[in-house]
C-alpha cells in the first residue's frame, strides 16, 4: 500500500490535473496552451486510476477528453493534434493502449483503423553495414519516412500486444522485428538509449525512462536473456534520474514486473512537489499514475501472456 506521503501527493495532483484539463477536451502540455495526445493520455490513465467518484460522474468527465482523441484522428487512421504537423507515433501506440483500457466500446470506433495505420508504417531500412548494430530492422519512427526509435516502438508493439484480437493482418510480423530491433539495439549492459545502442564505434549508456518504455512492451518476453538484463539495469539506475516522468516509468515499470516500487514511489513523492511547480502536465500525469497504487496497477501496460 502506498504510504501518507504518497497518498497526500496522488490526491493533490489528482486536483491539479482535473483543474489543468481543457474544457474543450484534453489537456496541454503546459496550462493555457492547446492540447495534446500524450499529456492528454497519461492524464486519462493517472485520473482513471485515482478517480474516487461514482463512476457515472467519471464517464461524464472522462467522455469530453476522449472525444478529443477521436478528433485527432486522419483518413489514414492515426493520429495528429496538430493538423500541420505529422503523426507522432509513440503518441498513436500509448492512444491506442489508452482506449483499449479506458473505453473499449466508444473506441472500437477508432481503433481497428488506428492500428491499421500503426502497422502501415515502417521505419526507414539502412543498407549501410554496421558490426554493432543491424540498420535493416524496421520497426517505428517517431514520424514517418524516419529512422525507427526505441519509444515509438515500444509503445506501437505494446498496442498491437493489447489488441491482438482486432489487430490486422501482419501485426504478429511487425511485433516480431520490432522485437528483435529491440534485442539489436539492447546496450551492452542492459537498458535501451533512445536510439542506438552504439554511435562512431563507441557503446552508447542507456537511459532510465527508453529502458522502462521498453521493457514495458516487452514484460511477456521476461526470461529472454536481454530482457532479464535489462530489467536488471532499471533496478541498479531506478532511482538516478530523479524526473517524474523517469521515476513515475519506473515505478509502473517495475509493478508490471512483480518488482518492489515502494522506494521509487516514496522518492517519486518527494520530486512530484518540483514537478507540479514546474507545470509539465505529462510529467505529472505519468506520476500520479504511479502513485494511485493498489488502485491502478499499471493494467494499461499489462498484456496476456
Amino acid at each position: 500500500m502506498a504510504g501518507a506521503l504518497e497518498q497526500r501527493r496522488a490526491e493533490a495532483l489528482t486536483a491539479r490535473l482535473t483543474q489543468l484539463a481543457n474544457p474543450s477536451g484534453g489537456w496541454p502540455y503546459y496550462a493555457g496552451k492547446k492540447s495534446r495526445l500524450e499529456p492528454t493520455c497519461w492524464a486519462l490513465l493517472a485520473l482513471h486510476g485515482a478517480w474516487t467518484d461514482s463512476a457515472a460522474e467519471w464517464s461524464r468527465f472522462a467522455s469530453i477528453h476522449l472525444d478529443f482523441v477521436h478528433r485527432c484522428q486522419r483518413r489514414d487512421g492515426l493520429l495528429s493534434d496538430t493538423p500541420e504537423a505529422p503523426t507522432n507515433l509513440a503518441a498513436d501506440g500509448l492512444a491506442a493502449c489508452t482506449l483499449a483500457e479506458l473505453s473499449p466500446a466508444s473506441g472500437a470506433a477508432i481503433l481497428p483503423a488506428l492500428l491499421d495505420g500503426i502497422v502501415a508504417v515502417k521505419g526507414l531500412r539502412v543498407n549501410e553495414p554496421d558490426t554493432r548494430q543491424d540498420n535493416t530492422l524496421q520497426a517505428w519512427p517517431w514520424y514517418p519516412d524516419t529512422f525507427s526509435w526505441v519509444e515509438p516502438t515500444a509503445w506501437c508493439v505494446l498496442a498491437l500486444k493489447k489488441l491482438r484480437s482486432i489487430a490486422p493482418p501482419g501485426s504478429a510480423a511487425r511485433i516480431t522485428e520490432a522485437e528483435r530491433m529491440l534485442e539489436n539495439r539492447c546496450c551492452e549492459t542492459g537498458g535501451w538509449n533512445y536510439g542506438n545502442a552504439s554511435a562512431l564505434g563507441q557503446d552508447l549508456r542507456p537511459h532510465v525512462p527508453p529502458t522502462a518504455t521498453a521493457l514495458l512492451a516487452l514484460h511477456d518476453r521476461r526470461e529472454a536473456s536481454w530482457v532479464a538484463k535489462s530489467i536488471a539495469f532499471l533496478e541498479g539506475a531506478r532511482l538516478k534520474e530523479k524526473s517524474g516522468a523517469a521515476l513515475g516509468l519506473t515505478a509502473l515499470c517495475l509493478r508490471v514486473y512483480g518488482r518492489d516500487s515502494a522506494i521509487v514511489e516514496a522518492q517519486l513523492a518527494d520530486v512530484s512537489v518540483q514537478t507540479e511547480e514546474l507545470g509539465n502536465i505529462h510529467s505529472m500525469a505519468v506520476a500520479l499514475s504511479a502513485l494511485t497504487g493498489d488502485r491502478h496497477q499499471a493494467r494499461a501496460f499489462r498484456v496476456a501472456q
